[in-house]
């Protein structure tokens, strides 16, 4: 099934060019703050955070320092209301996954053309 090979091959770029990505909370965390942020435009707060399901409190908040510790995420007071944390991918993430996009559509551009 080419299923199997797809997803080797896209666990093979994540790990290249998203090396601070290793458990699915992490996965979940930074696509989640990315979506929020990039697509949405409205920056993700850490209680959305916990209210998303991603692991217990307690995981989310290990996670989290540990993705804030490696410069991946950052956290601001919210702007309107002091007492909100908003979550942030640090620019270096952000560059760090549209590599990993350039990397998936070169794959996939690669594939189709065998």
């Amino acid at each position: 099934m080419k299923i199997f090979a797809d997803l080797r091959n896209l666990i093979r770029l994540e790990r290249l060019h998203l090396p601070f990505i290793t458990t699915l909370e992490d996965r979940d965390i930074a696509a989640q703050i990315g979506y929020h942020d990039v697509i949405r435009g409205e920056p993700l707060t850490l209680k959305l955070l916990y209210l998303l399901d991603i692991g217990s409190i307690a995981t989310v908040q290990r996670r989290l320092a540990r993705l804030v510790g490696k410069g991946v995420v950052i956290k601001r007071r919210h702007d309107e209301d002091r007492r909100a944390l908003t979550l942030h991918l640090t620019t270096s993430a952000r560059r760090e996954y549209q590599r990993f996009a350039g990397a998936i559509a070169s794959h996939n551009a690669h594939s189709r053309g065998k």
